[in-house]
């Protein structure tokens, strides 16, 4: 297993429940795969640099997990078709 690091910008008007739908599903995929995620860090809504998408806030979540490296490509896939996520990025530790 290889340690990831995957940081996500989600929309800022999301409503608490469902920024933890969504945690819930990213956690059922990692776990379906045999992983597992270590961390979860609230970074907070923040400004962002550019307008993405028309949004000029974001909401950062940061996790830390532990999942094969064969199962990336899918993670990120299922991660572009979630509507709330704005942007995300995947760095191996």
């Amino acid at each position: 297993m290889q340690k990831y690091e995957v940081m996500i910008l989600y929309k800022p008007l999301l409503l608490e429940d469902i920024k933890k739908n969504t945690t819930s599903e990213i956690e059922k995929f990692v776990s379906s795969k045999g992983g597992s995620i270590k961390e979860v860090d609230n970074l907070g809504k923040r400004l962002l640099a550019y307008p993405i998408k028309k949004f000029e806030e974001g909401h950062y979540i940061e996790y830390t997990m532990e999942i094969e490296p064969s199962h990336i490509k899918e993670l990120e896939r299922e991660l572009s078709l979630l509507d709330n996520v704005l942007r995300f990025l995947v760095i191996k530790k």
